[in-house]
């Protein structure tokens, strides 16, 4: 290759990666979510301890039955990834770990245990969890409030999405259609895991039949069936919670992989939505609520002093497993047919 080939080839890549930064750039920030994703292995099947000189070789146990969702051993750590993007499931950018304000993973009614050791990693923060029991896990990140100017058209894009029919009401009646949003952006994520005793230990709860229960942030998202055997045909439901109470007319963005808009959830009296599991594979619920701040709010911090609007925005990421097998039919038994008729008795001679 001459050098001006090479350098042909250093500015086509220069001139991708520039194209790249424009796209992400152009991608308004209120499209963008921040979810938590497990990184769990699939299986949590360990090599038996070598047998010592002389002894008698143990009897293997039985294996277990393996489950359909991804699990890690009770004592172990695993990885979660933290991100922001635009194109769930596809990572955006990573999230400065100085903005973690609260972090918790909870196992039963066990006292719940932070996140650790964040660490940004490309498009990812990467923290560590360590799994102290067995049964359902619920893991979450709450980030510092941040200051933020959102543009006038993207904002009223924002509010329409989220269904916050009271502030645009009253941008609307205070003529602030085209003015640009001061806000206090409040994000939260959550996810769950399955974590399994160790081999020869009391089984004490079951992943799969754990219940999801709130964690005590601001908003979120809280599944109302067992959320890790969920199967495509099913009926997902879930409530929204906002301040611990129900949140009535939230609308809840439901992303699926390989589709080119969310599905909207109106929430009913009781914050309650439904969705219908169409297609298997990673799901994210996002909900926000939007309130305009007052005097009191000013006392909280610097950043709320000149803040207009205070911005709450929690997701939930789940897994969806394909479809329950049909169940194999019984054997039928065959019908019982007539007897060989009975050899004649040989006429004595």
């Amino acid at each position: 290759m001459t050098e001006r080939d090479g350098s042909d080839a250093l500015r086509s890549k220069a001139g991708l990666a520039i194209a790249m930064v424009l796209a992400t750039l152009a991608v308004p920030a209120s499209a963008a979510e921040t979810w938590l994703h497990p990184v769990l292995p699939q299986s949590v099947v360990k090599a038996a301890p070598p047998v010592r000189r002389g002894a008698r070789p143990s009897r293997p146990p039985a294996p277990p039955a393996p489950l359909p969702f991804p699990t890690a051993l009770s004592g172990d750590s695993s990885l979660v990834e933290l991100t922001t993007g635009a194109r769930y499931p596809e990572p955006g950018s990573a999230i400065a770990p100085e903005r973690i304000d609260r972090s918790f993973v909870r196992l039963g009614s066990g006292r719940p245990l932070p996140l650790t050791s964040a660490k940004a990693d490309g498009a990812v923060t990467r923290l560590e969890a360590t799994w102290a029991g067995q049964g359902l896990a619920t893991l979450g990140v709450l980030l510092s409030p941040e200051a933020r100017t959102v543009e006038a058209t993207e904002f009223e894009v924002f509010l329409r999405e989220a269904g916050a029919t009271v502030a645009l009401a009253e941008r609307t009646k205070k003529k602030e259609t085209k003015k640009a949003a001061k806000i206090v952006a409040v994000e939260n994520a959550r996810a769950f895991a399955g974590i399994l005793p160790l081999p020869r230990s009391a089984v004490t709860a079951d992943p799969a039949a754990g219940l999801d229960e709130p964690l005590g942030l601001p908003l979120e998202i809280v599944a109302g069936v067992p959320p890790l055997p969920l199967r495509a045909g099913t009926i997902l439901t879930a409530s929204v919670l906002l301040d611990g109470k129900p949140a009535p007319g939230a609308v809840v963005r439901a992303y699926v992989p390989g589709t080119e808009a969310p599905a909207a959830l109106h929430a009913d009296a009781q914050g309650g939505v439904s969705l219908p599991l169409e297609s298997e594979g990673r799901l994210l619920l996002a909900v926000a609520a939007v309130r305009r701040t007052g005097k009191a709010d000013r006392a909280r911090g610097e950043i709320w002093k000149k803040a207009d609007w205070e911005v709450q925005r929690s997701t939930l990421e789940l897994l969806v497993l394909p479809k329950a097998p049909a169940p194999t039919p019984a054997p039928t038994k065959a019908p019982k047919g007539k007897g060989a008729a009975p050899r004649p008795k040989p006429k004595p001679k």
